[in-house]
């Protein structure tokens, strides 16, 4: 039955590669009636659409009801539309700039010729609010409004971000791992799912001077659009036109153009740089015929690091001095060098290198007036060096930061490079049929590299009860073997049919990707300590037992308090890759009915068929093994094909008919794609490719001895495995806005949107015993009542074994009051203004933070582990303030100048309330929600070892903390909420100048120079005490506060108990937040200088 499968879906495949790409809309259309001056329709009539720049034309003739439609244009300004008929005179509709995915509307009323009336010649008025086309929540950034926009980052996301409904990536509090991002039809979003933009890089993939326009879409109904649950990011690139253009541009950030005196302290100093460079050319390789666009780009960066280690173990900790220390540092050094002839590297890291090279390259020829082909091209090799990762560290991470300075062997550099090929032609076959064909093809290849050689990844801790981490060195425990190739072939195919009042739509988005993967944690060994002291005595043992030959058991040392390696499986004993290859296909037919000429309502449905090619070996021992709930498993089986079937339904409604008072909205179902590397974990987490070593409390048997396990018939090892009834995230979207057009031109906006997951998906661990299960779950004592494990595992052969399943609990829902104005005459021609207000709130039963299926299951916070408990989304804000504005003025002929302002109020980030060790005996440290006591009868305090507070001073100072909290204290006896805490609120004012020397010559030509400034957090540029960002004085995804001092054991009843955390100087904690002084408290500039002629 499965080789029937593949084979249906290979030869689908097949056959709509002849003549269809996944792709959003990457063109625009423009549609309306013709009719004479008794407002009857004129049939047979001409519609002629022109773009002047490159001489490129349209042309249909109307129906039987006067109606035309021409899809499939260029977007840009610049377009002269034309109706003419026999008998009457022409009218013409000059200055019309037409927007990526628009369907403009423009009627014709033509008037008799009894007299040589000439051409009747209209200027076009076009307001992107208040369009027949639009239904659901978008927003359109043309090049004009991105030129004066503040972008530091010179980033899409410095757009995206100002979506009204957006957190960040975000949208509507739908994770970004859910967004679909195109440029000219190609998926540029990571579809596998390690980062937020195409590659592990994290670098910008695509040149800004390389960008038309961009289109955010949030709730788009109409079922062309598709891939996606959280936002739609739709790019188009420049193209040439019959003038030739080009330029050249140098954009700079270094230390003398970024702020180091906040509330007057000096923040380190670091010799870094930021240099984005490049050049585009475009032109005619045949007039009116043939274009061109190039576009080269390079950045070259050095991302500064502030933090430095104090000078000894007495020197105080503040502003960016680390409480780990130069001596202790350099004593570690010495004694890998001694004893393992090992260089960790430096522990001044001052910053960390990154960067591209990027091509964009594009062809467009007009074969004809009915036939319009382009090929796209794009380029990148980049990296970017990271710290080591956070993920499994002791609590704090592994720095840099107030607690910890790591070596440079911990850090680790990510390759992303890829080639993409994008073809697109687009067809009018009559006045009534015309077709989009796009095809593409995507190689990407990310891979890490380590300056630490083959050594274990070790992190030492500061000795204290909260276990800080202080330093870590060697092969970050992530980044062995870690790689990713990516293959994607994509199709998609849109036929247009028009029949009066319904545009009938039927086509197909599909694609097939391949990804070879190479993941394993540990695979160098990982090691723990508490405490520097306790590294030195258990190396000693070592020491002695490895000259003595003895059993390092039977020496005197100190057990590391975690210890894991993983090893290969395969009779090689090589590094083994996983390899997952994935259909989907994906159809649809859609009718857009004119109810009237003010009522189009959009009626669509769309079915996506998942289908997986993988056959994938089985592991018989796992396979005769029973989980949680009686379950089996098989990791030799993904999902059956279940077809996502999607209704959508849109409507538009001009209820005068005069363009002043438009609702609009819909209801539909949109189905996604999950981070492939879910997908893929059980690929590579079957017990058959890898296993592993892992203990707590572990004798340290020696760095370089560690190997793989001998004589064992069931390797022990991590287990990943797919529900067989696990279907592709869906959600249910509904919104409803109203815009209306004031008689200045100002346009008011509301509009709310609601969110409601239909198959979200979340992992749980199903090698744990049921909560029912009496022998091996109880309850904690006292007041905290949640779940204990007395035996936390069903099967001893293997550890974790986590199930992706789906869940249907989450939702969202968000409100927006927007008004906008675009003056266009008079003396604030040049002005744009933008203000909106969003509130809302966002709920999922897990955020799917990590790529690993352990990790997104064991860092999700939660009171049992294993249900599905709705807390808030790392994206939910309960509210947005955003204003924007620019202005373009020229001063004669020779000289123009642009400003623009950002100002937003948001909420930076939101984060957690969990203990700091294992409460609940699941094996896993720091995902247990804590349970705030009201009163101390419902907390049991011991303090740590060598703390000489009593029980009564810890909780005076406990109910102190609890009170000032803004949040802990709507929380007193009961349990804090996953992503509950929300950071003070952010008042920032980003700004950009420009200026441009404009020099014209006789032959219509001319040369600009322009010179700009972009400044970020220009409040702090003015006053060094604003614009400061507030962060945790504990971790910024979850707060331990709490430290766990004894273990729930049957001899304390199950009660576990507590102390408070200290500060970096073990210091009381007394407040919650603290300055921030990371860059984004501090104002950056960036210079450019930029050469243009035309």
């Amino acid at each position: 039955m499965k080789q029937a499968i593949k084979r249906f879906a290979l030869t689908a495949m097949g056959l709509f590669v002849a003549f269809a790409a996944i792709a959003q809309v990457t063109t625009a259309s423009i549609s309306g009636f013709v009719k004479d001056t008794k407002g009857d329709p004129v049939m047979g009539a001409v519609v002629k659409a022109t773009h002047t720049p490159s001489g490129t034309v349209y042309y249909v003739s109307t129906q039987n009801n006067g109606q035309y439609y021409i899809p499939g244009m260029k977007i840009g300004s610049q377009y002269q539309i034309e109706a003419s008929c026999m008998g009457f005179a022409t009218t013409k509709i000059t200055d019309v700039t037409l927007s990526l995915g628009d369907e403009a509307k423009f009627d014709f009323e033509l008037k008799e010729e009894a007299v040589n009336l000439g051409e009747i010649v209209v200027t076009a008025e076009i307001n992107p609010a208040i369009n027949s086309n639009r239904t659901g929540a978008q927003e359109i950034f043309t090049k004009d409004r991105m030129s004066r926009i503040p972008t530091i980052n010179r980033s899409l996301s410095d757009f995206t971000k100002l979506t009204p409904m957006s957190s960040g990536s975000n949208f509507a509090g739908t994770s970004y791992r859910y967004n679909n991002v195109t440029v000219d039809g190609a998926s540029f979003n990571n579809s596998f799912g390690l980062a937020s933009s195409l590659g592990a890089s994290g670098i910008e993939p695509i040149s800004l001077e390389a960008i038309e326009q961009i289109q955010v879409m949030i709730a788009p109904y109409d079922v062309r659009n598709g891939a996606f649950t959280g936002g739609a990011i739709n790019s188009v690139t420049k193209s040439g036109n019959n003038k030739w253009e080009g330029s050249a541009y140098f954009y700079t950030k270094s230390p003398s153009t970024r702020g180091y005196i906040q509330k007057d302290e000096i923040i380190a100093v670091t010799d870094f740089f930021s240099r984005q460079y490049g050049a585009t050319l475009s032109g005619p390789i045949i007039k009116n015929k043939l274009f061109f666009f190039v576009n080269a780009e390079f950045d070259r960066q050095e991302v500064p690091n502030s933090w430095r280690p104090r000078a000894n173990k007495t020197a105080p900790v503040t502003g960016y001095y680390s409480a780990a220390d130069v001596e202790t540092l350099d004593e570690i050094v010495q004694l890998l060098k001694d004893n393992f002839n090992y260089n960790p590297g430096t522990y001044n890291v001052t910053s960390t290198p990154t960067e591209a090279d990027k091509v964009t390259a594009r062809l467009d020829w007009n074969i004809n007036q009915k036939n319009k082909l382009s090929f796209k091209y794009f380029y990148l090799k980049s990296f970017d060096t990271q710290n080591p990762s956070p993920s499994g560290a002791m609590s704090n991470g592994r720095g840099p930061n107030s607690y910890a300075i790591p070596f440079s062997s911990a850090y680790y550099r990510r390759n992303n490079n890829f080639n993409i090929f994008i073809a697109e032609l687009n067809t009018i076959v009559n006045s009534k049929m015309s077709n989009s064909l796009t095809v593409g093809y995507s190689r990407l290849r990310d891979y890490r590299e380590m300056d630490g050689g083959f050594f274990p990844e070790v992190n030492i801790g500061d000795g204290t009860a909260s276990k800080n981490s202080l330093t870590t060195f060697g092969t970050e425990a992530n980044s062995y073997g870690n790689k990713l190739d990516s293959d994607i072939y994509q199709i998609q195919d849109n036929f247009i049919i028009n029949l009066n009042k319904h545009q009938l739509t039927f086509g197909t988005q599909s694609d097939y990707r391949m990804f070879v993967n190479g993941y394993a944690n540990s695979y160098a060994g990982q090691w723990q300590f508490a405490s520097l002291a306790d590294f030195k005595t258990d190396l000693l043992a070592y020491q002695a037992w490895k000259n003595a030959g003895s059993n390092p058991n039977s020496i005197p040392g100190t057990t590391a308090l975690y210890y894991k390696q993983t090893y290969s499986m395969t009779d090689d004993g090589k590094f083994p890759y996983a390899e997952v290859n994935v259909m989907s296909l994906g159809f649809y037919a859609q009718d857009k009915w004119s109810i009237k000429d003010n009522l189009k309502v959009t009626l669509g449905l769309r079915m996506d068929l998942p289908i997986f090619m993988t056959d994938l070996p089985k592991n018989d021992l796992v396979a005769g093994l029973t989980f949680q709930d009686g379950r089996k498993i098989d990791v030799s089986k993904y999902p059956s094909a279940k077809p996502m079937i999607s209704p959508r339904v849109g409507f538009n409604w001009d209820v005068f008919s005069n363009k002043k008072l438009q609702v609009r909205g819909g209801s539909g179902l949109f189905s996604g794609t999950p981070p492939y590397v879910w997908l893929s974990n059980q690929a590579g987490n079957n017990g058959i490719l890898f296993a592993s070593t892992t203990a707590k409390n572990h004798a340290f048997d020696g760095v370089t001895e560690l190997a793989k396990p001998t004589g064992a018939t069931l390797p022990k090892a991590n287990i990943a495995i797919t529900d067989p009834d696990f279907k592709y995230p869906q959600l249910w979207k509904t919104n409803l806005a109203v815009d209306y057009k004031f008689g200045n031109g100002w346009v008011a906006t509301a509009e709310v949107l609601y969110n409601k997951d239909i198959n979200a998906i979340y992992h749980r661990d199903i090698n744990h015993p049921n909560m029912d299960d009496a022998t091996k779950v109880t309850k904690l004592g006292g007041a905290d009542q949640r779940p204990y494990f007395i035996d936390n595992t069903l099967n001893d052969q293997t550890y974790d074994v986590i199930l992706m399943t789906n869940s249907s609990e989450g939702y969202s829902i968000y409100s927006t009051l927007q008004l906008q104005r675009n003056f266009t005459s008079g003396p604030l021609d040049g002005l744009y203004l933008n203000a909106s207000y969003t509130f809302g709130e966002a709920k999922s039963v897990t955020d799917g933070s990590s790529s690993v299926a352990s990790s997104s299951y064991k860092y999700r916070p939660a009171i049992n582990p294993d249900a599905e408990e709705l807390g808030f989304s790392a994206g939910s804000f309960p509210q947005r303030l955003l204003v924007q504005g620019s202005y373009r003025r020229e001063w004669g002929p020779n000289f123009a100048t642009s400003i623009g302002l950002v100002y937003q109020m948001y909420m930076p980030f939101r984060y957690s309330y969990a203990y700091n060790g294992d409460i609940n005996n699941d094996s896993y440290s720091y995902n247990d929600l804590m349970y705030i006591p009201a009163t101390k009868d419902q907390i049991r305090i011991k303090p740590a070892s060598g703390d000489t507070r009593t029980a009564d001073q810890i909780w005076a100072e406990m109910d102190s903390f609890f009170d000032q909290d803004p949040y802990l204290k709507t929380r007193r006896g009961k349990y804090s909420e996953r992503n509950g805490g929300m950071a003070p609120y952010v008042h920032s004012l980003d700004f950009n100048i420009a200026h441009d020397l404009i020099m014209k010559q006789a032959n219509g030509k001319s040369h600009t120079i322009r010179f700009s400034f972009d400044v970020y957090n220009f409040l702090n540029l003015l006053n060094q005490d604003w614009g400061v960002q507030q962060t945790t004085v504990l971790g910024n995804q979850q707060y331990q506060y709490l430290i766990m001092t004894e273990k729930p054991s049957a001899s304390n009843n199950y009660t576990p108990a507590f102390s408070t955390a200290l500060d970096s100087n073990k210091k009381v904690i007394t407040d919650t937040f603290k300055d921030s002084i990371s860059s984004s408290s501090r104002w950056t500039m960036m210079f450019g200088i930029k050469y243009m002629f035309n």
